[in-house]
């Protein structure tokens, strides 16, 4: 079975219709692995409901602004769905792409507002060659070498947890990022993992992504908004971390195949409406 990559960054109010599309591309494609494919699905639309509960999402048509909602070239298929959550959240999203080789790659992000310094949420699912490969993490709003308070809270404080999940996953092997852009955006604590496909590493990575989203969401209790100073530096970064998943989608998919223009539109329907986002612009 293939790789599993997982993106947390939150898709609250994803709804299951529009799962079935993507189960029925699944079955078309890669017929040998069918079920994972679906239990890939299922995984995430748990983890959504999980931030649906937390967040009330709206669900917006900026894939369909782009002709991207649902979309196929020759070379791979997929469909997007955007979500805003303000004030809290400033882009939810769910993404799946089915390439023509039969390797399935599902997304889920939710990117914080800049009034809130929170981590943005990144989980990644992906099955290809046999293998299954999941990426949790929480990307950092900061510098984490000058804020030692947001380094304990949020990521030195993870550390039993992180132990406590590779341990679970026996076999596991460390999943390298898909280029230097995704790279720069991860976190001390990101958890990135290959496993051989089996009812065992379906488990771990389905437990891995549950409490990796609960753990995201209990975050949230008590969190204030930061001062309008740090709202400004938080948008600037979150501006560049927003350019880097951009030309990250955009090389992955035309590595496959897909040609550039089809590549920006979906990989621009994945990130975001960009500075929108923060202003409730997006369409």
């Amino acid at each position: 079975m293939p790789h599993i990559a997982i993106s947390i960054a939150m898709c609250v109010g994803f709804v299951a219709p529009r799962v079935v599309p993507f189960r029925q591309r699944a079955l078309a494609h890669a017929a040998p692995m069918m079920s994972s494919a679906i239990d890939l699905a299922a995984v995430q639309t748990a983890c959504l409901a999980k931030i649906e509960a937390a967040f009330p999402l709206n669900a917006r048509d900026f894939a369909a602004s782009l002709d991207c909602a649902s979309w196929s070239s020759g070379a791979a298929s997929g469909e997007v769905v955007g979500f805003a959550g303000e004030p809290k959240l400033g882009w939810v999203s769910r993404s799946v792409t089915t390439a023509k080789s039969g390797a399935v790659h599902a997304e889920l992000t939710a990117w914080v507002a800049p009034a809130f310094d929170l981590p943005h949420l990144y989980q990644t699912l992906s099955l290809a060659d046999g293998r299954l490969s999941l990426t949790l993490d929480s990307v950092s709003r900061v510098d984490l070498t000058s804020d030692a308070q947001y380094l304990e809270q949020y990521y030195l404080s993870t550390l039993p947890w992180y132990e406590g999940i590779r341990a679970s996953a026996p076999g596991a092997t460390d999943a390298p990022p898909p280029d230097v852009f995704m790279r720069l955006l991860r976190s001390p604590m990101v958890l990135s993992l290959s496993l051989s496909d089996s009812p065992e590493s379906l488990a771990a990575v389905t437990r891995a992504c549950e409490e990796a989203t609960e753990r995201w969401v209990g975050w949230w209790q008590g969190a204030k908004e930061v001062n309008r100073m740090k709202v400004g530096a938080l948008f600037v970064r979150d501006t560049k971390q927003h350019r880097m998943r951009f030309q990250s989608h955009t090389d992955v998919l035309k590595a496959i195949g897909v040609d550039s223009e089809l590549a920006e539109r979906v990989a621009q329907a994945i990130v975001g409406p960009g500075d929108e986002q923060y202003v409730g612009g997006a369409s």
